[in-house]
């Protein structure tokens, strides 16, 4: 019906947080041919529905907000002006991008994470070369956000700069670098980004482990195996996810090493990494772990066969093992497999569900017979 007289109960009713979105889909509904009727609501003094205006605002694009953005871009709500910021972007206007820029140093995260993506929105009007400057200013937000954005524009032109902020003496200035060159992928970031892993802090070596990793260019494997040693727990997790994800079957024998890591998370990550790498020095090493005292190696270790192929006869005993999660990854991998070796499978699966009292059990075995 598009009544223009139910804009204000609407809005009072956003309160309810079960009817909020089925609110804001009526009032964008409402102002998607006569959006300057939503304008009054603006004039509320509750700053939850000064948040929900913005986002319904946002949504609809219209030109007609862009002064009440730009305005609510100083409210002293943070929410409020992060919504504002968004909001101004989708309209695409460039006259957005100065008052936009200033939120980049604002007090709270929240709101210099939305100028970010406000700004890279409007990529189109903004300047590589101002905001390359900028990496030397002297407060390490405007920093971290600033190389945040070149990587979210892919800049190509910042990677040197972006690359010398590796040397920046803030951490999060650091790890905001690793995250815009993964985000550029090319050569040159690459480079910058075997450099961070050997980076003083931990948490940055990992990310930049992880971030080669899902680039997936083979050649940085020697480079990822080198932390496989490193002392930190989370570093040499990190190290052996990447190569699983790179999918160079030369460093199994580097993974197959690290089962007997003192650290369990890696034990698991490794043996993760060698399902996915495959080979049979893989599926015997993942076999030996079968036996360990560990419960969560072992379940992992059954997972881990899953890909490989005549393993049947191996996990068939796990599901009649006292542990309920331990039979769940057994009818994991053996539910697929329900009619292979002549329905064999299928039989124990059959008897399993007969005597199994665990309801997640049963249902995932139900599930494997019916599919």
């Amino acid at each position: 019906m598009r009544d223009e007289t139910a804009l204000a109960p609407l809005l009072e009713l956003s309160l309810e947080e079960e009817l909020a979105e089925d609110v804001k889909r009526a009032l964008v509904f409402i102002g998607k041919d006569k959006p300057e009727v939503i304008l009054p609501l603006f004039d509320t003094v509750s700053p939850y529905q000064q948040r929900f205006i913005c986002e319904v605002a946002g949504e609809l694009a219209s030109p007609v907000f862009y002064d009440v953005f730009e305005r609510l871009m100083k409210d002293e709500d943070g929410h409020v002006r992060a919504l504002a910021a968004l909001g101004i972007s989708r309209i695409g206007d460039l006259r957005a991008l100065g008052p936009i820029e200033k939120l980049l140093s604002d007090e709270y995260e929240d709101v210099q994470e939305a100028a970010v993506a406000a700004l890279a929105r409007l990529r189109a009007g903004v300047s590589v070369d101002e905001l390359m400057k900028m990496i030397r200013d002297k407060n390490p937000a405007l920093r971290k956000n600033v190389i945040l954005l070149l990587g979210e524009i892919c800049a190509v032109k910042a990677v040197p700069s972006i690359g010398f902020a590796l040397k920046d003496d803030n951490i999060r200035v650091r790890n905001a670098v690793v995250r815009a060159l993964s985000m550029i992928k090319t050569d040159e970031s690459i480079r910058y980004l075997r450099l961070a892993l050997t980076d003083e802090n931990a948490g940055l070596r990992a990310s930049a482990a992880l971030s080669l990793g899902s680039i997936r260019k083979q050649e940085v494997s020697e480079a990822l195996a080198l932390l496989l040693t490193d002392p930190d727990d989370a570093v040499r997790a990190a190290a052996v996810k990447a190569l699983g994800e790179l999918g160079d079957k030369t460093t199994v024998p580097q993974l197959v090493d690290l089962l007997s890591d003192e650290n369990g998370f890696v034990i698991t990550c490794a043996m993760e990494a060698l399902s996915r790498l495959g080979g049979e020095t893989a599926k015997d090493a993942l076999i030996g772990m079968l036996s360990s005292d560990d419960m969560e190696i072992r379940r992992t270790a059954i997972k881990a066969l899953a890909p490989f192929s005549d393993i049947e006869g191996l996990v068939l005993p796990y599901l009649n093992n006292p542990d309920w999660a331990t039979r769940m990854a057994s009818v994991e991998v053996l539910g697929a497999r329900a009619s292979a070796r002549g329905g064999s499978v299928r039989v124990e699966l059959e008897k399993l569900l007969e005597q199994e009292e665990d309801p997640v059990v049963r249902k995932a075995v139900e599930e494997s017979l019916d599919a």
